[in-house]
């Protein structure tokens, strides 16, 4: 299991800035760090099945995943600067 890090750029003020990906047992494992531009970030992981792509997985992630701990979200991502949205 080797993990994928993934840079994305989203339209609105809220950006999907990096993810982590990795694929176990057929299911598709993500962490990805979401950023308020200029005002604040935080982490979600998520899970889906094989059958959605990474992309899909990713943003499944950011929109209804479980939101990290500040800790565990700058274990994943320790250069992001931004404080971490409570």
């Amino acid at each position: 299991m080797s993990s994928t890090i993934h840079t994305i750029y989203g339209a609105t003020s809220k950006v999907l800035s990096e993810a982590r990906y990795w694929n176990c047992q057929d299911t598709n494992i993500c962490i990805v760090a979401v950023i308020t531009k200029d005002i604040d970030w935080a982490a979600y992981i998520g899970a889906e099945s094989i059958n959605d792509s990474e992309y899909d997985t990713i943003k499944w992630a950011a929109d209804y995943g479980c939101k990290l701990s500040e800790k565990d979200a700058r274990y994943f991502f320790p250069d992001f600067t931004l404080p971490y949205r409570n």
